[in-house]
């Protein structure tokens, strides 16, 4: 579809739904962000609001860093 953003499908990320995914600056912190997502396949989901083209997400399970608004990456 033309238009649409979409990322990999994010762990615990389904669709029509609202997740907080870190998202990572040019300094590698990565902050908890709101990201609304809508239609989904199998490895894909559609991002509806919160990120932009460019952004780098973590995809991958951070309940670890659930207390956490900020983490650092090294």
């Amino acid at each position: 579809l033309a238009d649409v953003l979409y990322v990999g499908r994010p762990a615990f990320g389904q669709p029509e739904s609202e997740v907080r995914l870190f998202k990572v600056d040019a300094d590698d912190v990565a902050s908890r962000v709101p990201v609304q997502l809508g239609r989904s396949s199998v490895n894909l989901i559609e991002v509806r609001n919160g990120l932009n083209v460019g952004d780098r997400v973590i995809l991958s399970d951070t309940s670890a860093y659930d207390q956490s608004d900020k983490i650092r990456l090294n």
